[in-house]
């Protein structure tokens, strides 16, 4: 697989070890990275990995739930949101202030509708509780191409196989836990890459 189609999602990181985290992740060729808003003190992390590594990654923020929040986000230095619902006013909010929408869905619906509202990538979530060849099924009546993202469920073992059906794929725990060394990240990455060749 390549590298870029991997959105790493660091849900529970911390300030104090976000550089070395993301800088793991970019030696090892995976430069989108998320960072949730439920994470402690996340607006602090968002501002340091943007100022150390600028337009080296594209950093989203992740868990994004209201208008308030995307405002946040923008000053932290965020490029795009991740939202794991569909919200009408946090997609409207992100596009007003310059940011791309991965925005969550799961229905046929909420597809729909975000493709009415002109999301930039429909994050099916969670992804696991779909077939694997979801996309492929809705993608015909769909006016236009919108690039697909799976998300929930999907780790170091099994990322290849959304890949075949996915546009790209954000994987969390498996690739990385709050407080685990950099070691550990690279060794995930290590695991995940090889699985896709």
């Amino acid at each position: 697989m390549k590298p870029e189609q991997i959105v790493a999602i660091l849900r529970g990181i911390e300030p104090a070890g976000c550089i070395e985290q993301v800088a793991c992740l970019r030696d090892h060729g995976i430069t989108t990275i998320e960072i949730t808003t439920n994470s402690p003190q996340w607006e602090s992390s968002l501002a340091r990995v943007a100022s150390v590594f600028g337009d080296a990654i594209t950093l989203g923020a992740g868990t994004v739930l209201t208008a308030q929040q995307v405002t946040a986000c923008r000053a932290a230095g965020a490029q795009f949101i991740l939202t794991p619902n569909l919200d009408a006013r946090v997609v409207e909010a992100a596009q007003q202030q310059g940011l791309r929408v991965c925005a969550g869905v799961f229905s046929s619906s909420e597809i729909f509708r975000a493709c009415e509202l002109g999301v930039d990538v429909l994050k099916i979530f969670p992804a696991s509780a779909l077939p694997l060849n979801f996309p492929q099924m809705i993608k015909g009546p769909l006016s236009k191409a919108v690039p697909f993202s799976a998300v929930g469920g999907v780790d170091v073992t099994n990322a290849a196989a959304y890949l075949a059906h996915y546009d790209s794929v954000g994987i969390g725990s498996s690739l990385y836990k709050p407080g685990q060394t950099a070691a550990v990240t690279a060794q995930r990455c290590q695991q995940l890459l090889h699985r896709g060749e």
